[in-house]
């Protein structure tokens, strides 16, 4: 990995770490479940980080580098799971299907780690090596799909109900940046499958890649910041964007 990708990496742990705490803070005060499943979701991202990043700053054991980076991808793993639940909370409260989509995506993932595990890929970055690479790639990729489908859909909604003055403008961007964190974390799982197809096919790790990798991360982390703390001068801008002329 390259400095300016662990650089940025820091940073998204760092702005998951207080996503997560004034989440979970908001989650004790409100008993919210959206609250409390996206507030795991960022803590646990964060934990899966300082698994991958910080051991190696400590120790070249390959053995033990290799072990941290499986538990920092199961945690990984468990805060994309939340992800699935809290978006499940948030649009689709009462689906039967929603909650099977989770529970498969949860499968999914677990399932394949394990596997790749058990294949001596602790890091699950070998695309050709077993065929459960596949399906934790999808299962990885869903939750942001749908994050990205079910905002974008609320949102459009929510903008024809701005417009008769039966929805407020905060409420109506709360969509819009739900649906582009949602579209961003799907462009990193397709980044970071290039560059595992990087790894794989030329033996070496791309510059771009994980500058992209870094980039795609805290981005969305500080779209949803502005879901649910925006501050007043955001709050202004919005309301005088969506002001009637």
């Amino acid at each position: 990995m390259t400095y300016n990708a662990y650089y940025a990496e820091v940073i998204a742990m760092a702005v998951f770490i207080v996503m997560g705490i004034r989440l979970h803070r908001m989650s004790a005060q409100s008993h919210g479940l959206p609250e409390r499943c996206l507030s795991a979701a960022f803590l646990l991202w964060a934990l899966g980080y300082i698994l991958w990043d910080v051991p190696v700053l400590f120790t070249q054991d390959a053995w033990l580098l290799a072990r941290c980076a499986f538990g920092g991808r199961i945690a990984i793993h468990l805060g994309t799971i939340a992800l699935a639940l809290f978006i499940r909370a948030v649009f689709r409260p009462d689906s039967r299907w929603a909650l099977w989509f989770a529970i498969a995506i949860a499968v999914s993932l677990l399932g394949g780690a394990v596997n790749s595990a058990r294949m001596g890929d602790w890091m699950g970055e070998r695309p050709f090596a077993y065929a459960s690479y596949w399906v934790e790639l999808v299962a990885d990729v869903a939750p942001s799909v749908w994050m990205a489908a079910e905002g974008t859909i609320a949102y459009h909604s929510a903008k024809k109900r701005l417009r008769l003055g039966l929805c407020d403008a905060l409420s109506c961007n709360r969509f819009l940046l739900w649906g582009l964190a949602g579209a961003i974390w799907a462009a990193l799982e397709i980044v970071t499958f290039a560059q595992e197809y990087a790894i794989a096919t030329a033996g070496s790790q791309s510059f771009l890649f994980d500058l992209l990798m870094g980039a795609c991360e805290f981005v969305p982390a500080l779209l949803v910041w502005l879901a649910f703390f925006p501050p007043a001068a955001y709050r202004s801008w919005i309301g005088t964007a969506h002001r009637p002329s």
